[in-house]
């Protein structure tokens, strides 16, 4: 089963363009001010994709 994603208008955490359409994509975490909800636009959730496929293949090169 996929999970339903949420689309709201709102700030891009990564970019800081505001009033786009952002997905939550998991908590954020500070030590000195708690947590808060991470948004990112469509791009920028592009972006995070191809950094974490390029983590993967890079961790599995190696092994």
């Amino acid at each position: 089963m996929t999970a339903r994603r949420t689309w709201m208008i709102g700030l891009c955490w990564k970019c800081e363009e505001d009033d786009l359409p952002v997905l939550w994509v998991g908590p954020a975490h500070s030590d000195h001010h708690g947590h808060a909800p991470l948004y990112t636009c469509e791009p920028c959730i592009q972006r995070i994709e191809a950094l974490i496929a390029d983590h993967a293949a890079r961790r599995y090169a190696a092994t």
